[in-house]
């Protein structure tokens, strides 16, 4: 595991080379070094090892990561997945969550910009300006340099937080441009960039929406349009964006269900807080991953503000049915959910549960068995 970590760790570093045309050795430092470890590796097992840099990549493009050279441990990752995607050549969700399986990567990259954020709309007393902030995040991962100028002007007090909202929308790579008419196209459903893939086709980078279905296309930017496309960083879209679609959706239907519900509570202690017509309440965290076993591994109860009576954990219905060993392996590589931590179930269970408790049609909620 830690060398399938170290290699999903270079190619997430490599991707991130501004001008791949332009780039001249040396590698950098974590490419070589998990080149020289995969060589020994391969050595040690009797396998043929990749001969370079642009070799190993190619492995993680036409290899799937249950059919590597060494072995990994079951149900760590969807059988069939890549690090790398084939048609885009850019690394998957899935690289994206080894590569910060250890929590120093990328993943914390994102965290303290949201620390960041929340410590000061703390400081000011505006929980509004903070919600003003995340849903900007879900609702505009695209920006052009004019709608960033003019932000402040949207009363919702984004002036506060200029400087964060700069550090985190960067000019848009150019992997997402279309090159011939100069324009980038967005998700008609998460509003991402869409990337292009080696055919010139479009595809999104989330696992959520290619499940739904063939590409939606978005609005149109071009390359020079009102000062330039600025897009969120990707810790934020994978880790904040992404996930928030989920958390605005379900906090409306749970709403709708007879609960009251409060989004990112606390300045973000947690995705969602339900107060029950019982008196109990329970914590929610909204959770996205390829890979349950690696979700598992990032399981911790958060802070008790507000307190709640219960946490748990949802993820979308589309991961449980597509690996129905999902919330087993979440389990199996948790660090006490079993016996203390949160429970998984899935959105559709959770408000499920919610109606029937509002209700009063049955007993307390319980996961097990409901996968």
């Amino acid at each position: 595991m830690p060398l399938l970590r170290a290699v999903a760790t270079a190619v997430v570093h490599l991707s991130h080379v501004d001008n791949p045309g332009t780039f001249a050795l040396p590698y950098p430092d974590s490419a070589q070094s998990v080149l020289d470890s995969m060589v020994l590796t391969c050595l040690l097992l009797k396998a043929e090892p990749p001969r370079s840099v642009p070799q190993l990549v190619d492995w993680c493009t036409v290899r799937t990561v249950d059919n590597w050279v060494f072995p990994i441990p079951p149900g760590v990752a969807p059988p069939g997945s890549h690090l790398v995607d084939p048609t885009t050549r850019q690394p998957t969700q899935l690289c994206y969550e080894w590569a910060d399986s250890d929590d120093t990567g990328l993943r914390r990259t994102g965290k303290e910009n949201m620390d960041a954020v929340a410590m000061i709309c703390r400081e000011e007393n505006c929980p509004d300006v903070y919600h003003a902030f995340r849903e900007l995040l879900i609702k505009n991962p695209v920006l052009t340099r004019r709608e960033l100028s003019t932000l402040a002007s949207r009363g919702t007090g984004l002036e506060l937080l200029q400087q964060q909202i700069q550090a985190v929308y960067l000019p848009a790579p150019a992997h997402h441009m279309n090159s011939r008419i100069g324009t980038f196209t967005a998700c008609g459903r998460c509003r991402f960039l869409l990337h292009r893939t080696l055919e010139g086709a479009l595809v999104c980078e989330r696992d959520a929406c290619r499940s739904r279905g063939p590409v939606r296309h978005g609005r149109e930017y071009g390359a020079g349009d009102s000062g330039g496309v600025f897009l969120l960083i990707r810790p934020l879209r994978q880790w904040v964006a992404s996930p928030g679609h989920a958390e605005m959706h379900l906090a409306k239907s749970l709403e709708s269900a007879g609960a009251t519900v409060q989004l990112w509570p606390s300045y973000g202690s947690y995705s969602l807080h339900i107060a029950l017509p019982d008196g109990r309440s329970w914590a929610v965290e909204i959770k996205d991953w390829a890979s349950g076993a690696l979700l598992g591994r990032t399981a911790a109860l958060p802070p008790q503000d507000p307190p709640y009576d219960r946490c748990v954990w949802a993820v979308p219905r589309g991961r449980v049915r597509a690996h129905h060993s999902y919330r087993d392996e979440f389990l199996r590589h948790s660090t006490g959910a079993a016996r203390s931590g949160p429970d998984l179930v899935s959105s559709d269970d959770l408000l499920r549960a919610v109606r029937t408790i509002v209700a009063g049609a049955g007993a307390p909620f319980a996961p097990e068995g409901l996968f």
